[in-house]
């Protein structure tokens, strides 16, 4: 024995739900949404359109900021963890004897035009926080270029 349904088939189609929806979000809330999300995507524009020196300037900014905000108890260790994550895919060593005065920071592998433009874009950095360039070598095919972070 079966059994058969005369009942219509349900069908369910995942973007008109979704319009559905949409249309139901007040007007206001559905333009703040989009204008977070035109200024989330020019953000990663802009990020996309740096030059690698400025992307290194951005890095060492960042850094300065954790090396303010670092309380001065911590150990070597932890300040070079805590300033290298900073520079993500990149060779980094840090050096925190110093710490809390001085830290030194040095990027490995730079090629010769980075360099050269770091040296312009990232020489000093002036703030709460000073970074700056503490290598005067010319640049060459593979550079270390290493900075001094004075909180």
């Amino acid at each position: 024995m079966s059994i058969a349904s005369l009942d219509a088939p349900i069908r369910f189609n995942p973007i008109d739900a979704a319009a559905d929806w949409l249309h139901r979000v007040p007007l206001g809330l559905r333009a703040l949404g989009l204008a977070g999300a035109l200024m989330i995507a020019g953000y990663q524009v802009s990020l996309a359109l740096q030059t690698p020196a400025q992307l290194i300037r951005g890095e060492l900014e960042a850094a300065a900021a954790e090396t303010a905000a670092l309380p001065w108890n911590r150990s070597r260790e932890q300040v070079g963890a805590a300033l290298a994550r900073h520079f993500p895919g990149r060779i980094v060593s840090v050096e925190a004897a110093k710490f809390p005065a001085i830290v030194s920071v040095t990027l490995q592998d730079i090629d010769r035009n980075t360099c050269e433009e770091a040296r312009s874009v990232a020489r000093r950095i002036e703030g709460s926080v000073v970074v700056a360039l503490e290598t005067a070598q010319p640049c060459g095919d593979s550079n270390a270029m290493r900075w001094r972070i004075m909180p």
